[in-house]
């Protein structure tokens, strides 16, 4: 998928995620669910303070939130951390709620958003402390070019965290369709197999490589997306009919279902990864 379709993609599904997801944590993630969470937005907050920690974040840190979206993760990082992010989108519509997010949180001194391609960035080499991305690098075509250029702006020493979701195997039987509708939903190109992506970050020159797989910790947010989606989905279908819904959400719509099972087929996976330049 190129940019624009990504963009577009965006731009006309943000008022629909917010209506679907919520706007507590100001994301769409899928966040971390534990026994002592209660709501989407604890879980989503939990994703944050899990990556946060992994990378070993502090307020000295420069941080790159790498497809920032809503600017949810890098208003908290600052808020929370005390560190400088800068965050990159295609969206036009999401700068403009990240920006508003930032100057409602108080952390405008703290926060840069643009328009940015994270696999061809205007920063100067050894540029960041931190490279972030939550659920963002699944739209590289080639996850490859994204792990190099994270590689060439990072600080030696710098560190790249990520939480994404990955393929475990080849799709087989059923499997097949549902993926097809989960990457025709998400305007995305493809899902990287997991151990594909680690020797991928071997190869561009990350060391200590760790990751963790978080699909049970996500296995509840799909759930409720798959109820909400079974609920809504026909009303959508019905007010697309008269033009009331764009085509982009109702393909969006088998995604709520595709994902949950392929969750629980074990095809799809959902990893943290954390490498150090």
């Amino acid at each position: 998928m190129d940019n624009d379709f990504i963009a577009k993609h965006y731009d006309e599904t943000l008022p629909y995620y917010k209506h679907l997801w919520g706007r507590g944590a100001n994301a769409v993630h899928y966040g971390f669910w534990d026994e002592e969470t209660k709501t989407i937005e604890e879980a989503l907050l939990n994703e944050n303070k899990f990556l946060t920690e992994a990378a070993d974040i502090k307020p000295s840190d420069k941080v790159l939130d790498a497809g920032c979206g809503i600017g949810g993760s890098s208003v908290w990082i600052a808020k929370n951390v005390g560190a400088n992010v800068i965050g990159i989108t295609l969206s036009t519509k999401q700068l403009e709620e990240a920006k508003k997010i930032a100057s409602k949180y108080g952390v405008s001194d703290k926060t840069e958003f643009e328009i940015g391609d994270y696999l061809n960035t205007r920063f100067a080499d050894n540029t960041f402390d931190i490279v972030w991305a939550i659920e963002s690098v699944c739209y590289a075509e080639n996850k490859a070019d994204f792990l190099k250029e994270s590689y060439r702006i990072l600080k030696p020493g710098g560190r790249l965290v990520l939480a994404d979701g990955f393929l475990d195997r080849e799709a087989v039987g059923l499997e097949k369709k549902l993926l097809k509708d989960l990457l025709m939903g998400f305007a995305l190109t493809n899902l990287a197999n997991i151990s594909d992506f680690k020797k991928d970050m071997d190869l561009a020159g990350f060391r200590e490589i760790k990751h963790w797989n978080k699909s049970t910790n996500v296995k509840k947010s799909l759930r409720i997306l798959y109820i909400r989606v079974r609920i809504a989905y026909p009303l959508l279908k019905i007010a697309h009919l008269f033009g009331l819904i764009p085509d982009t959400v109702i393909k969006y719509g088998p995604v709520g279902i595709a994902q949950y099972k392929l969750l629980n087929t074990g095809l799809m996976k959902y990893a943290v990864f954390l490498g150090k330049k």
